[in-house]
């Protein structure tokens, strides 16, 4: 017998609070280079640039609040 107790099984609400969390790292990285695209790529050459850094990190934040919801609707049952 070990002295320490097996870990307890990872579930479904672990993974997706661990993916939430993830996902606001990489929401604050996006925003970091939207601030630094806007900052220094001024030329109307970038905007294209400037507007899928813009699609990315509303889809990372949406993805992060959806996360947390699901996380939520989890620990009600």
């Amino acid at each position: 017998m070990s002295e320490h107790p097996d870990p307890r099984p990872r579930d479904h609400t672990d993974a997706v609070q661990d993916i939430a969390r993830d996902l606001a790292e990489v929401a604050a990285q996006i925003s970091t280079f939207k601030g630094e695209a806007n900052a220094y790529l001024a030329d109307p050459r970038y905007n294209p640039l400037r507007h899928r850094l813009e699609i990315a990190h509303a889809a990372v934040e949406a993805a992060a609040v959806e996360a947390r919801r699901r996380v939520r609707l989890n620990e009600s049952r």
